[in-house]
């Protein structure tokens, strides 16, 4: 029957990410919408403030948020760490854990959005959503391998991840945090171009059109749309 439906390791694949996305923002909803709840019952830990728009942006006490967001965080990456060290070949085993991972990794991205500003997200959303979209139509349908690339964005993602652990203990505000997110939204988009560019070359191998693989480009695409979202997030946030 599945077979049926996906025919193909694009439609499996396009399948899978659609809903590790779903689950992504229902993780997401059911945190804004918690604490917004929270706010409308007057609980002493939540606060608000009205943008510039006009639009109530909820405000948690720092201490609640540090307590929710470090759990979620190893939770996160205890499920990832396990779907590739023990699951990932378990089919459909691992696409049970995919879910959760995404639903869990929605978790972290509205205590995110909590943190800054919560009505940025639809914004961000389709920003994330229109570049993705645009690299996906060149990276599967343009001429131009772009795997590589590869290389290059490794080097630079250690970069990034170097810069924004040193943000940690060091304040980046305002154009210099801008610059930086916007260099994380070039390296990201870079990643889609790579991925979607090796899908478009995958799909034309009978082997590879299995559960299996469609699971592997799920999830590296998954990870670019993600971290391509926080990237954008940060660039238009106003902390």
């Amino acid at each position: 029957m599945l077979e049926i439906l996906f025919p193909n390791l694009m439609t499996k694949t396009f399948f899978l990410l659609f809903i590790s996305l779903l689950f992504t923002y229902v993780g997401a909803q059911l945190v804004v919408s918690f604490f917004r709840n929270a706010y409308k019952n007057k609980k002493k830990y939540v606060t608000a403030t009205k943008n510039k728009e006009g639009e109530v942006n909820i405000h948690v006490a720092p201490r609640v948020l540090n307590w929710m967001i470090w759990p979620v965080i190893i939770i996160d990456l205890a499920v990832f760490l396990s779907l590739l060290l023990f699951f990932q070949k378990m089919f459909p085993l691992n696409i049970i854990v995919m879910f959760f991972y995404t639903f869990v990794t929605g978790i972290m991205l509205g205590i995110v959005l909590i943190a800054v500003d919560e009505n940025l997200a639809m914004k961000v959303a389709w920003l994330t959503a229109i570049i993705t979209l645009l690299a996906g139509a060149i990276g599967m349908y343009s001429s131009i391998d772009f795997s590589f690339m590869s290389s290059f964005l490794f080097f630079a993602l250690l970069a990034l991840i170097a810069v924004n652990f040193m943000r940690i203990f060091v304040s980046i505000r305002g154009t210099t945090k801008r610059v930086v997110a916007l260099i994380g939204v070039l390296i990201f988009v870079g990643y889609l171009l790579v991925d979607f560019s090796n899908l478009k070359k995958a799909k034309k191998i009978q082997a590879m059109n299995n559960w299996l693989t469609a699971l592997d480009f799920s999830i590296n695409i998954y990870l670019d749309i993600i971290n391509l979202f926080l990237e954008i997030l940060d660039a238009m946030s106003d902390d």
